[in-house]
């Protein structure tokens, strides 16, 4: 994998091995994002009830929703990804990875839509957290409130 191809859109020379790491790394997020979707779903899931109660039940359903687009989303990219790399294999074996400036397109816009479904995705996150962290927060003041009123 010693191949070297401009990489027009940084200026510099990026080695085959490097488009192939660069793959296997988004598929690495791709899977790592699906497991935290998955702990995301059981969070929202084991929380409802104190949604509900806190009017949230409308911002979840959206978040939800927005969760299990961006899933749909991984997964496709995660399948453009796999053929991607198929093609970079063939390429290598026929050494025209130098030549093909429609791999390296592709490979642009792979890293494009991967950055925009990272920030898409981090974006759902930080909301879920913050409506988790505020649910909490409540329960908490609940609590203690409860206990305060306790006699002596």
């Amino acid at each position: 994998m010693k191949t070297k191809i401009k990489k027009d859109w940084y200026g510099r020379v990026k080695s085959a091995e490097e488009l192939y790491n660069d793959a296997k790394l988004w598929v690495s997020e791709i899977n790592f994002i699906n497991d935290e979707i998955r702990f995301l779903d059981r969070l929202l899931s084991s929380n409802y009830i104190d949604f509900l109660d806190a009017g949230l039940e409308e911002r979840v359903d959206r978040l939800v929703k927005k969760i299990v687009d961006e899933r749909k989303v991984g997964s496709v990219l995660k399948k453009q990804i796999k053929v991607h790399k198929r093609i970079l294999f063939g390429l290598i074996k026929t050494n025209s990875v130098t030549s093909n400036k429609n791999y390296i397109e592709m490979h642009k816009t792979l890293e494009r839509d991967m950055h925009i479904y990272l920030r898409k995705y981090k974006r759902i996150k930080k909301s879920i957290f913050d409506i988790v962290e505020n649910i909490m927060r409540k329960k908490e003041q609940k609590r203690l409130s409860t206990t305060s009123n306790l006699p002596i």
